[in-house]
């Protein structure tokens, strides 16, 4: 028997076409990430690229979206609000884009918000928690509790789990911070506590001295940290160096493990509250994944980022599958008016664009986080 060959141009124009179809069958669909990736507070953005990254190679792996991989566009904005609005153009002008993730700050989010609501493009915030962020615009979400609510959990840490009644609050100068001091302050003196003084702490300070002495003469049973962990670190190091042992809280800046690192002995016995444990049985799948691919445990950021991937791909799922075009203002619709999303920080449903979710206290013993009992 004798077979007879097409022609090579007749192959080439075969295999070309086979080739265009499978490359359409398969077109990625961009997502943008930003977050700060370097400079002050890296670990948090780490931890987000991370928890992103490991959500969307698991659904690449399992096949994407019918068959169409997600593409993330990741920038690093350095946690400045110049450079997030630089990043946010950046990621808006790309082609196809249908969701933002970032960024870690209530002042980079914001920075970006107005670029990504003229392109029509949702951004979910994995840990904005100022009101502000999410009144921008129905483009905005996040995965968060805003600060009013987590202003009540810091009240808690400190004053009925550490059982302060007078009380320092350390604070960020930004945006977080002030908002942060004014909320918790009030939480506080509504439960029947005293806040004797609070104090800006500029971003990057080192010499927390001064403010020491002014604490003791304050004389209070215990302090609440709103700081990032590379202040509350040195803070509280230069705290128990002077002989200050009262009890001390942190809301979820200090989460992370970063904070343990850098703080060593001196945060022993320090109280935080968290939407995510670890430890917890039922979030066994995602620490055993990311463990796996990091070596090291997720933290509460990672936990977030990992969420805000989920809920905002299952939009992207539901986009598509119901046959609709694919856009930026569909993903939006589907947030705002889809199902509640089970994630390993809790339900996500969002009202407004915003979130609430229930906490767990832990407490720092041996050198790591443990569920305060």
């Amino acid at each position: 028997m004798v077979f007879h060959l097409p022609p090579v141009r007749t192959m080439v124009a075969a295999l070309a076409t086979a080739a265009s179809a499978s490359a359409f069958a398969a077109e990625p669909i961009p997502v943008g990430f930003f977050s700060h990736l370097s400079g002050n507070f890296a670990e948090y953005g780490a931890s987000f690229k991370n928890a992103v990254e490991l959500y969307i190679d698991k659904l690449n792996a399992d096949g994407g979206i019918n068959g169409r991989p997600i593409k993330l566009l990741i920038e690093d904005d350095r946690n400045s609000p110049q450079e997030a609005a630089t990043v946010a153009r950046k990621i808006a002008s790309s082609p196809g884009v249908v969701l933002a993730i970032g960024s870690w700050s209530t002042t980079a989010s914001l920075a970006a918000a107005p670029i990504f609501t003229e392109a029509k493009i949702p951004q979910i915030s994995p840990t904005s928690s100022h009101p502000d962020f999410s009144r921008q615009s129905p483009y905005q979400f996040r995965q968060n509790n805003t600060d009013d609510i987590l202003a009540q959990y810091n009240a808690d840490t400190i004053h009925k789990k550490l059982k302060a009644n007078r009380i320092v609050i350390p604070y960020s100068q930004d945006d977080w911070g002030v908002f942060t001091v004014k909320a918790t302050s009030a939480s506080i003196e509504k439960d029947g506590g005293k806040v004797l003084l609070t104090e800006a702490v500029i971003p990057g300070s080192k010499d927390f001295r001064p403010l020491i002495s002014k604490i003791k003469a304050a004389n209070p049973d215990g302090v609440f940290l709103a700081l990032p962990y590379q202040e509350a670190s040195i803070f509280i190091q230069q705290l128990r160096q002077a002989g200050v042992h009262i009890p001390v809280g942190g809301g979820i800046p200090l989460t992370s493990p970063k904070f343990i690192e850098l703080a060593g002995k001196a945060a022993e016995g320090v109280v935080v509250h968290s939407i995510f444990s670890p430890s917890d049985p039922s979030k066994k799948a995602f620490v055993d994944a990311y463990t796996a691919k990091y070596n090291k445990s997720p933290d509460q950021f990672a936990a977030l980022a990992y969420d805000a991937a989920g809920v905002g791909v299952a939009a992207i799922r539901r986009v598509v599958q119901s046959g609709k075009p694919l856009t930026g203002q569909a993903v939006r619709d589907e947030l705002a008016n889809g199902p509640a999303y089970q994630g390993v920080t809790g339900v996500s449903k969002f009202e407004n664009g915003n979130v609430k979710k229930a906490p767990t206290f832990l407490v720092v013993r041996g050198g790591a986080f443990h569920v305060l009992n």
